[in-house]
């Protein structure tokens, strides 16, 4: 009995068609994390449309450009900058 697959789209397999595209532009977000990046950067970068670039990142990193954006700044600050310890650790610290 052949297996029954799931119907591919037109859209789908247009997105897919823009993989290297989309990885150089990660790679190029990478990059240029420490600048700017808004749409028109990320459209000027890539080649592609607003629509085109959320589809992207939501099929292949479930997430938005901007909130990928984000992250990626976040765990770069994250690795960057120690956390002070709990306050109630430092409390008992000092009873000790």
């Amino acid at each position: 009995m052949p297996v029954a697959r799931p119907a591919i789209t037109r859209k789908q397999t247009a997105l897919s068609d823009h993989r290297q595209t989309f990885d150089e532009l990660c790679a190029w977000i990478e990059a240029h994390l420490d600048e700017p990046i808004g749409w028109q950067e990320l459209m000027a970068q890539s080649g592609l449309d607003h629509q085109t670039l959320n589809a992207l990142f939501f099929k292949f990193l479930s997430t938005t450009p901007m909130a990928w954006i984000r992250k990626r700044r976040g765990l770069g600050q994250a690795t960057a900058v120690p956390r002070p310890a709990p306050a109630h650790r430092l409390l008992r610290a000092a009873t000790a």
